[in-house]
């Protein structure tokens, strides 16, 4: 079988959409499937496409309705291959108009964006994103301290972490009430090229967060010195549908605190270390529990079955029973 994967894959990997794309075709390759990439803005080497001969163009994109119709625009220069779209961060209208437009099948995420394709007339599929269980993964306690001392965080402190774009429709103001909670040291990770929140970011500073806006190569070293994952982001539009960020910390084994954002309801179910926040002052309480009772931690067994590696068969999988 041969898949074009069409999408974005330079760059950093802090941005979502292009981080689920090279994971997808990480995980491609080793189902031995035929891969081809190619960036969707390299219109000169679509003609290559021709010489590849693809069963299928997998376009990873937000996408917006001009991406939808793009993508289709160009698969059907290729009539012999099936078309399919991961709408990862999906910001389409519902419009008659795209019914003229629709692939063989779309991946969709959260429940609003597949009764949306739906009521447009895709076909659709509930597809996740995954994370990548061996980099992250726990580590021993003397590892830990290890880590703690190099970046200067004090043992007792109860450190809340998030990675974040700057942007206040992340609701990362309540990391100010979070920090002025006795004994927490939140920690937010920015992207390190990112021109935008500055007023946002010398706020949380301020308040006493640590406000890294760097690129972490070993990521996973500040969610293991950390106690506890917050995702306190209700709008829409400000991530995408399943967020990364969340599926890494649980493979870490933190304690997540999480509104019900995206199609995080849909993956998991509260318990063993996992919280939804319908509220920002629940968020507080919870924290209050986790840290001051103690709470049995099982996330990275939840987190286990969303592997790349394990996502990557499901779609080989999904390929097989599009062709058939």
């Amino acid at each position: 079988m041969k898949v074009c994967l069409i999408g974005h894959f330079g760059g950093s990997l802090d941005e979502g959409v292009r981080n689920v794309g090279k994971s997808l075709a990480t995980g491609l390759d080793r189902t031995g499937i035929e891969l081809k990439q190619l960036e969707i803005s390299s219109f000169l080497e679509w003609k290559s496409i021709k010489a590849f001969r693809p069963d299928f163009i997998h376009f990873v994109l937000t996408p917006t309705t001009v991406g939808v119709i793009t993508a289709k625009l160009i698969s059907s220069l290729f009539p012999e291959a099936k078309t399919v779209i991961s709408a990862v961060h999906p910001s389409v209208s519902r419009s008659r108009v795209l019914k003229q437009f629709k692939p063989d099948l779309i991946l969709t995420q959260a429940k609003e964006s597949e009764d949306l394709f739906r009521s447009i007339g895709f076909n659709t599929r509930f597809f996740p994103n995954g994370v990548d269980i061996n980099k992250f993964k726990p580590i021993p306690r003397e590892s830990r301290q290890r880590l703690r001392d190099q970046l200067q965080i004090s043992e007792s402190s109860f450190v809340v972490l998030h990675l974040a774009s700057m942007r206040r429709e992340r609701n990362l103001d309540i990391f100010k009430t979070i920090q002025k909670e006795g004994g927490h040291q939140v920690i937010i990770v920015g992207r390190e090229h990112e021109d935008t929140g500055r007023r946002l970011q010398r706020e949380l500073q301020e308040a006493g967060c640590l406000v890294w806006k760097t690129h972490f190569a070993n990521i996973e070293d500040i969610y293991n010195v950390s106690d506890c994952y917050v995702f306190p982001t209700f709008q829409k539009k400000a991530c995408i549908e399943t967020p990364l960020s969340v599926l890494e910390a649980m493979a870490c084994n933190l304690p997540v605190v999480t509104t019900r954002f995206g199609t995080l309801p849909r993956m998991f179910a509260e318990g063993s270390g996992f919280f939804f926040a319908e509220k920002e002052e629940h968020v507080l309480e919870i924290l209050g529990g986790i840290k001051n009772r103690g709470t049995k931690v099982e996330t990275r067994r939840m987190v286990l079955p969303h592997s790349w590696d394990s996502l990557s068969k499901d779609l080989a999988e999904i390929y097989e029973g599009l062709l058939q």
